[in-house]
């Protein structure tokens, strides 16, 4: 699977950012940018995407109890 132009990911992060505010304002724009970049950047190993993704949702977690 090749990787998505710069563009395409620019256009998907928008649209999922935009989701995101309107059907869960609660979830963190970052998250969800890091979720997006996990599976565009291991397309073909799902491990590591499982594991940025992790790593992106625990940084979220430790903001938030920190607050």
């Amino acid at each position: 699977m090749k990787k998505m132009k710069t563009s395409e990911l620019k256009a998907l992060l928008k649209t999922v950012k935009i989701i995101g505010t309107e059907l869960h304002p609660d979830l963190s724009p970052d998250f969800l940018e890091a979720v997006v970049k996990a599976e565009q950047e291991n397309p073909d190993d799902e491990p590591a995407a499982q594991r940025e993704i992790e790593q992106a949702l625990e940084k979220v977690l430790s903001r938030k109890r920190s607050r």
